[in-house]
């Protein structure tokens, strides 16, 4: 097995791993809860939506709407 295949191998590895890790952490919110949390621990909107069997657009959806909600909260309205 080349250096190249070991790698290959130990990021798939690990990618499984973080999305398992991930899914523990968020198994009992919402999309609307957990997605901006993943976003900031640096998930894209796909792995997002992977982890929450929905799509792309939907995460979009939500991190809009949490972003929109912490914007107003913090502005005092």
């Amino acid at each position: 097995m080349s250096d190249e295949m070991i790698l290959e191998e130990i990021n798939r590895k690990l990618e499984t791993l973080t999305r398992l890790v991930a899914y523990q952490i968020v198994q009992k919110m919402t999309l609307s809860e957990g997605a901006p949390l993943l976003r900031r621990l640096g998930f894209t909107a796909s792995e997002i939506a992977a982890i929450f069997d929905s799509t792309a657009n939907a995460v979009n959806v939500r991190l809009a709407e949490a972003k929109k909600k912490k914007k107003a909260k913090s502005k005092g309205v």
